[in-house]
């Protein structure tokens, strides 16, 4: 799975903050989010739409143990009051993934099924 975020600046960062600072506070938010089990890698890019990330987590569980984390919150908080927004926000699945719910939609009983 991959799960591709993009982050724009979308309020007023605090007087005086340069892109540099912006940038720190992204690498540090990968770097404490990375420590969270299932997150898997973590990596960061400037796009023509903003900052984006990609990640590798496991599963979708992993994004409650990420909202669940108090130094991810914190990390994920000091992006925020940089002026930065969840844009876009995006998760592809290998078929490996999506296989389970393909097998279990053919399994769902006649009178049950949509037509």
């Amino acid at each position: 799975m991959l799960r591709i975020t993009t982050w724009r600046m979308t309020g007023t960062p605090p007087q005086g903050t340069t892109p540099q600072v912006a940038f720190q506070a992204i690498q540090d938010m990968c770097n404490k989010l990375e420590k969270i089990p299932g997150t898997g890698r973590l990596r960061w890019y400037i796009g023509n739409q903003g900052v984006v990330t990609v990640g590798e987590p496991e599963s979708y569980a992993v994004a409650d143990a990420i909202l669940k984390s108090k130094e991810a919150q914190a990390a994920i908080g000091k992006v925020f009051a940089l002026g930065y927004s969840i844009a876009e926000d995006q998760f592809l699945l290998e078929l490996s993934q999506v296989t389970p719910f393909t097998q279990a939609a053919s399994q769902v009983p006649a009178e049950l099924a949509r037509v």
